[in-house]
């Protein structure tokens, strides 16, 4: 080309690097893909300047250039044109120049003929066929366009709305739009820009349906499904226990936020005079925001054969508002002591009517921005059974931090056995209620098994649960103590006495039964060392000469075993005994 040419131009790929005479570029094309070079000219001339059958000129595979026609306004500026071609061999390809034709003449513009471009071509690696990736979902296009901080590229965004607890199914129609069949597929996801803590798995899939249709044939579609689940912790944004009080409910204890109650009720401050419009409820958003990439690694084809894959990116932005959340959290002891009572404060934050459940338990119907307590008998849980947190990545810096993760374990347990839902009829929408980001270390202590369980028996059969054991007067009654240790080191010996009452139901005991309730032996047990996992059983009997109702207080002679142990290890069940008439003889 000669220098008083009208064209003026150079690839994008290309800088200036000394005397660097050819530049490999850093990345791939693919045998039989349509390539594209980018090229910035511009037209000098005072006049409009078509250009037809402009193209690439390469040397190495066998390449076909697609030609492309352009019209340059007058001083046109720097204009940017691109042009393509398809690679029919793996090698390595070099971009040399381009040609063209201008006023019917023909010309070929090598690089290397430019003053001021210090390259002689472009050299990139074309790497054998691979299949070709569409994807199309069940939810919409997303507005916001995910930048990765790591610099990924992302094909397409899609979004959706979902109410905190809300499970949503995300449909992906997988379409082999190449010329090689799809043979492997790899996918994995990562959560971006968020500072959110994010309870349980936010994304879940099975490829192995999936994989069971390939290999995919070009032209074949396949379909994956990815379980979307937000579980966020919306507590703690906005001092909701004032807000609660001023609505005439009686919220005591832990205190937990809502972020809503600037939305739903104004504050005091705000309430004197005419508030202008824009600060009457509308101005907080609620709402939170998770965004995740979801990465599809497959390939196929000869390029599959020689270890090369391609990658797609599809980026997920979901709206997160809040549906229920627990405002205080206690506990109050059961008849049981393997099982205690949850006592929760439920707040609706929605704008709708909803009914909240759990195992066994009646439905909690809650009008939009009400609170109620619901009460929850739970079987207390042995959190020495769950395994302890991996630090494979050594991501524990402090102890703090291993103890969180282990709180968090325990908040997990507690929630899946609870099993607490939402419902909103009105919409058809359901999902669960999490108590895992409000579950105090008090809380957790009242709702773990102690480390030393107790069993009384009563003629065979263990009292616990208010219920009665039967005997008759002048019966042998065998009365057995079992005490197994479930914690990590050896406990006792200890002594502990039985002393039968009777309850008169309005707040008087009458221990004085020495002519009614006798014992054959000892009153007192002793139990000596128990080793950790072993058990210790120790065996009486009693002898009730007169009927009615009895009771058992077991109380522990305090020594120097049972002061060193914490007193909730000592807890044991009542024991409820009815002495009843002899049966009349047939």
């Amino acid at each position: 080309m000669a220098v008083k040419s009208p064209f003026i131009y150079s690839p994008i790929t290309v800088h200036h690097r000394g005397d660097e005479r050819s530049k490999k570029i850093d990345f791939q094309w693919v045998q039989g893909d349509v390539c594209e070079v980018q090229l910035m000219v511009y037209n000098p001339m005072p006049f409009e300047l078509r250009v037809e059958n402009m193209g690439l000129l390469t040397s190495g595979v066998e390449f076909e250039s697609l030609p492309a026609a352009l019209s340059l306004p007058a001083e046109s500026g720097l204009y940017p044109v691109t042009l393509v071609g398809v690679p029919r061999t793996a090698g390595s390809i070099t971009v040399n120049g381009y040609h063209t034709s201008v006023f019917g003449v023909t010309s070929d513009c090598l690089l290397e003929s430019l003053p001021g471009v210090k390259t002689s071509g472009c050299t990139v690696e074309v790497v054998p066929a691979l299949p070709r990736l569409q994807l199309n979902t069940s939810l919409p296009r997303s507005a916001h366009m995910l930048l990765p901080a790591s610099g990924e590229e992302v094909s397409t965004s899609v979004s959706v709305q979902l109410f905190n607890g809300e499970t949503r199914q995300l449909m992906i129609r997988l379409e082999n739009i190449g010329a090689e069949p799809l043979e492997t597929l790899e996918l994995t996801s990562k959560t971006v820009h968020t500072k959110e803590k994010l309870f349980g798995e936010f994304l879940s899939w099975s490829l192995e349906d999936t994989l069971s249709q390939f290999p995919l044939k070009p032209g074949q579609v396949a379909t994956l499904t990815v379980n979307i689940k937000v579980k966020l912790d919306f507590s703690g944004q906005e001092n909701l226990l004032q807000d609660l009080n001023d609505d005439g409910i009686s919220v005591t204890g832990l205190p937990i936020s809502s972020p809503l109650r600037q939305v739903l009720k104004p504050r005091a401050e705000s309430k004197a005079g005419n508030p202008p419009e824009s600060s009457k409820g509308g101005e907080y958003n609620p709402v939170k925001t998770l965004e995740a990439i979801l990465n599809f690694k497959y390939s196929g084809g000869p390029g599959h054969t020689e270890g090369y894959y391609r990658d797609l990116s599809l980026g997920l932005h979901v709206d997160v508002e809040p549906s229920v959340f627990f405002t205080r959290v206690s506990t109050l002891p059961a008849t049981s002591t393997r099982q205690c009572h949850l006592l929760l404060d439920v707040f609706n934050s929605t704008e709708h009517e909803l009914a909240v459940s759990a195992k066994n338990n009646e439905d909690l119907v809650l009008h939009a921005g009400e609170c109620q307590r619901m009460a929850i008998q739970v079987n207390k849980f042995d959190f020495e059974d769950l395994p302890e947190p991996q630090d494979d990545r050594g991501q524990f810096t402090s102890l703090k931090q291993l103890e969180e993760e282990r709180q968090q374990a325990r908040g997990y347990e507690i929630n899946s056995k609870l099993d607490i839902c939402w419902e909103i009829p009105s919409l058809k929408r359901q999902g669960e209620a999490s108590v895992e980001g409000v579950l105090n270390q008090l809380v957790l202590e009242h709702l773990q098994l102690a480390p030393l369980q107790w069993d009384v028996l009563v003629n065979g059969q263990p009292c616990d649960c208010d219920i009665v054991a039967e005997c008759e007067v002048g019966d042998l009654v065998p009365l057995e103590v079992k005490l197994t240790n479930r914690s990590k080191h050896a406990v006792g010996p200890f002594a502990l006495t039985v002393i039968p009452f009777q309850d008169y139901q309005n707040g008087v005991h009458n221990y004085e039964l020495q002519d009614v309730v006798t014992f054959v032996g000892s009153n007192t047990f002793y139990i000596d060392s128990v080793n950790p996992t072993e058990n210790c059983v120790c065996d009486g009997a009693l002898l009730f000469l007169y009927t009615g109702d009895f009771y058992l207080n077991i109380k522990f002679h305090d020594d120097s075993s049972s002061r060193e142990l914490p007193l909730d290890w000592f807890c044991l069940p009542s024991v409820h005994i009815k002495a009843l008439e002899p049966a009349l003889p047939h």
